[in-house]
């Protein structure tokens, strides 16, 4: 069965669902009928999908083109109402990552899904990964022996252009309506919503115990760099360390310590890595697990149901004071401009560590953070 979509969001990362979008039409899976954007299509976006119809209004798009399932991948701070939009018009969503910027907004946005009976998903890539499900496997099963904890560590690198590609970059809120840009929030979304899944915590209640160390290093509302440890209902701790003020950037790994096996889920890289060995997996997309989901009743990876854990974590942070800006003296900068880049010397080690020991910054003495 050929499924008709609405894109609203189609240029920023929105262009990656443009490219499935496309690859899917090709299979004949999907039929887009509708592109909604503040602005003009761009010109490879326009060369495949110029003929279809476009608006600058998702409620006015809606009505005209009815379709099956929409995609919202939009700012966070745009969800709430263009979720609304798109189930008051009887369609399936796929709502980008993280799905509301505030617990309320996230429990409109579930209840609204339910009391219509329409599937909404969450696109949190990583959960559809095969490396992710082989390891939720072996945790499920006891193969790694009884699990001391779970860690993880990113440590990636963000120019100044990075806080100015938008006017909500970097803000906690804007013009009154929250935001939550941070890095714990946003760019390493993936990193908390995945290793709260790996442990079976993602309701609103599974948290039982949550501190957070939130650093910045340039002139914004929101964390760069910080640590979050949680304690789960199942008694795990749960630490993730994380910064976008690296000097040298690397992909994030998520640990998880177990009393006979060690493994190390590399989740934007579909990389296992168990003992020390390798294995390397596929992965199935938000949209075409959507697909699944609608045609044959396949579980949706990540239904908005299941980030009650993540919106918790979020609404802790978002209700934090803003987050301490570290002292010139442990910081070095690099370039000009909107390329410039600041750097905190030995944070690459120290995220590590952090997921390694479970401990926080604090804990681990690290000098910019005391």
């Amino acid at each position: 069965m050929t499924r008709t979509v609405v894109l609203a969001g189609a240029s920023g990362y929105g262009a990656t669902y443009v490219r499935e979008i496309a690859e899917l039409e090709g299979q004949g899976r999907v039929r887009l009928v509708g592109l909604c954007d503040l602005q003009p299509l761009d010109t490879d976006t326009y060369k495949q999908f110029g003929d279809r119809p476009f608006d600058t209004r998702l409620d006015r798009l809606m009505a005209e083109t009815r379709p099956d399932l929409a995609i919202v991948a939009t700012p966070i701070h745009t969800h709430l109402p263009l979720s609304r939009q798109v189930l008051n018009a009887g369609s399936h969503l796929l709502l980008e990552k993280p799905p509301a910027p505030s617990a309320a907004e996230w429990r409109e946005i579930l209840t609204l899904a339910r009391h219509k009976s329409l599937s909404c998903q969450v696109g949190f890539q990583s959960l559809g990964s095969g490396a992710y499900t082989r390891l939720a496997e072996l945790m499920a099963a006891g193969e790694l022996g009884e699990i001391r904890g779970i860690g993880c560590y990113g440590a990636w690198s963000r120019d100044a252009a990075y806080y100015q590609r938008a006017t909500w970059a970097g803000r906690r809120e804007l013009n009154g309506v929250p935001v939550a840009d941070g890095a714990l929030t946003n760019p390493f979304a993936h990193a908390v919503a995945t290793a709260l899944a790996l442990d079976g915590s993602t309701g609103w209640d599974d948290i039982v115990g949550l501190e957070a160390e939130l650093l910045r290093v340039r002139d914004i509302q929101v964390d760069d760099t910080s640590c979050l440890r949680l304690r789960t209902g199942r008694n795990t701790v749960i630490t993730i360390a994380v910064t976008l003020a690296a000097e040298t950037p690397s992909e994030p790994v998520i640990v998880v310590h177990g009393t006979q096996r060690r493994a190390e889920l590399h989740y934007t890289r579909d990389l296992l890595v168990l003992d020390g060995q390798p294995e390397h997996h596929g992965r199935t997309s938000p949209l075409e697990n959507l697909l699944a989901n609608l045609g044959d009743g396949v579980p949706l990876q990540c239904d908005i149901a299941a980030c009650g854990a993540f919106t918790r974590v979020l609404e802790h942070i978002n209700a934090t004071p803003t987050p301490r800006l570290i002292s010139e003296r442990w910081l070095t900068h690099d370039g000009g401009g909107p390329g410039a880049k600041t750097h905190i010397p030995g944070v690459e080690q120290a995220v590590r560590a952090s997921a390694e020991q479970l401990s926080t910054f604090t804990e681990l003495a690290e000098p910019w953070a005391v």
